[in-house]
């Protein structure tokens, strides 16, 4: 991505404002070496939590987070480090791959799968679209 990610940020924000309802822009900060965008919402009977990290060295962290009315976990995507992904996309050697950023699922069940790229807000809304009509 270009540096600096405004442009990006304001995109994802006019988007968040299409979809989602009751937004709440939580943290939107744009600095030399890296921009952090935090936005909470609601989608239909959801509260959608929405961040991304932009960094000038290195890919887009991302978290997209879908919880219940009791705020409990549905289904998150995000690319942060977690050893339960590193392990399987690694195994036996997983310890050499510590701290790496791996595209994941997490589902309600405490289940981990992989993603096969990472995901980007827009690919996060057609899955809210197509799996929890």
């Amino acid at each position: 991505m270009a540096w600096p990610p405004g442009e990006h940020l304001e995109n994802v924000i006019a988007q968040v404002r299409l979809v989602l309802e009751d937004v709440n822009i939580v943290r939107h900060d744009i600095s030399q070496v890296r921009a952090i965008l935090d936005i909470e919402g609601r989608w239909r009977d959801y509260r959608i939590i929405v961040s991304e990290i932009h960094r000038t060295e290195r890919d887009v962290r991302y978290a997209y987070y879908v919880l219940d009315r009791t705020n409990q976990l549905i289904h998150a995507f995000d690319n942060s480090p977690d050893n339960v992904a590193i392990k399987q996309r690694y195994g036996t050697q997983w310890k050499n791959h510590l701290h790496e950023e791996i595209p994941h699922q997490h589902h309600s069940d405490g289940t981990l799968t992989m993603t096969p790229e990472p995901i980007t807000f827009t690919t996060f809304i057609a899955w809210l679209e197509m799996e929890l009509q």
